[in-house]
C-alpha cells in the first residue's frame, strides 16, 4: 500500500513539473525570438539613403517629362479645334444666304458669342451683332478680311462667351477672288472663260493660332482652299456692305 502511494505521488509530481515550467519557458523563447527578428529585419541608414536616392531620381524624371506631356496635350487639343472650326467656316461661306434681306443666316447668330472682332481691308468693322453680319463681312471679295475668333468646339467652360479671358483664340484670314487660273485650252472660247470667271470663285482660309493676350499670334498655321460656283452679291442696305454667295444663281450675261 505504501509503495503504491509513493508511486502515485511521484507520478503526480512528474505530471505537474512540466506544467509549472510552461509559463516561463515560452516567454523566454518569445523574447529571444523577438529580439533576433527585430535586430535582423531593420533597415540600415545606407539602405534608407539608397532608397531615397532611387525615389528622387524617379521623381526628377517624372517632373521633367510632365511639361512635355502637357504641351503635347495642349497642341493636340488646339489642332482638334482648328480641324473642326476651319471646315465649318468654309462651308458657311460656301452656302451663303438664300436671300439678301433681313434674316439671312440667322442660324449663325450664335457666332456673336465667339467672334471678337473683324477687320475688312485693314479697317476695323463694327462689332458684329448677328450671324448675317459675320458671314457677310467674311465673304467680302477681292480684299483681305481677318477675324479674331474663340474656339467654337472648345471645352464647355469656354462656350457661349464663358471664360472669355482664358478661352483659346485664333486668327482667321479670308481671301475670296474670281477663279481665273485655268488653261486657255480648257474652255471653248474667251467668252466662256469670262463666264466661268464670273461664276467661279476661289475661297482661301488661313488660320493662325494661338492669339495671345498682347495680340501676338503663335506659330500654329493651317490653310483651307476650295472653289465656289454661283454669284457673289452684296447687300448694299448695310454699312459696310455684306456679301453672300448665291449657289443657286448664275450669271449668264457677260
Amino acid at each position: 500500500m505504501k509503495t503504491h502511494c509513493a508511486n502515485l505521488k511521484n507520478s503526480i509530481a512528474e505530471g505537474l513539473a512540466p506544467q509549472e515550467r510552461r509559463p516561463t519557458a515560452p516567454r523566454l523563447v518569445g523574447r529571444a525570438s523577438w529580439r533576433a527578428i527585430s535586430h535582423e529585419g531593420a533597415f540600415t541608414m545606407i539602405e534608407i539613403a539608397i532608397a531615397i536616392g532611387v525615389i528622387g531620381f524617379a521623381l526628377v524624371a517624372i517632373i521633367g517629362i510632365l511639361p512635355v506631356g502637357l504641351n503635347v496635350q495642349r497642341d493636340t487639343h488646339e489642332d482638334v479645334i482648328i480641324g473642326q472650326d476651319g471646315p465649318f467656316f468654309l462651308e458657311a461661306i460656301r452656302n451663303g444666304g438664300s436671300t439678301l434681306g433681313p434674316g439671312t443666316s440667322t442660324s449663325l447668330d450664335f457666332l456673336t458669342n465667339y467672334v471678337d472682332s473683324i477687320t475688312v481691308g485693314g479697317a476695323a468693322a463694327p462689332k458684329p451683332t448677328s450671324g448675317q453680319m459675320i458671314l457677310g463681312l467674311l465673304s467680302t471679295p477681292n480684299t483681305s478680311t481677318s477675324a479674331i475668333i474663340r474656339g467654337l468646339t472648345g471645352p464647355a467652360t469656354e462656350q457661349s462667351g464663358s471664360n472669355a479671358l482664358m478661352a483659346f483664340r485664333y486668327k482667321l484670314d479670308v481671301m475670296i477672288e474670281p477663279f481665273t487660273s485655268f488653261p486657255s485650252n480648257a474652255v471653248g472660247s474667251p467668252s466662256e472663260g469670262q463666264h466661268l470667271s464670273t461664276n467661279l470663285y476661289e475661297v482661301r482660309l488661313k488660320i493662325s493660332w494661338p492669339v495671345r493676350p498682347n495680340g501676338a499670334v503663335g506659330p500654329g498655321r493651317q490653310s483651307y482652299r476650295t472653289l465656289v460656283s454661283g454669284q457673289l452679291l452684296p447687300n448694299t442696305n448695310s454699312t459696310p456692305p455684306l456679301w453672300f454667295f448665291q449657289p443657286d444663281n448664275y450669271s449668264s450675261s457677260l
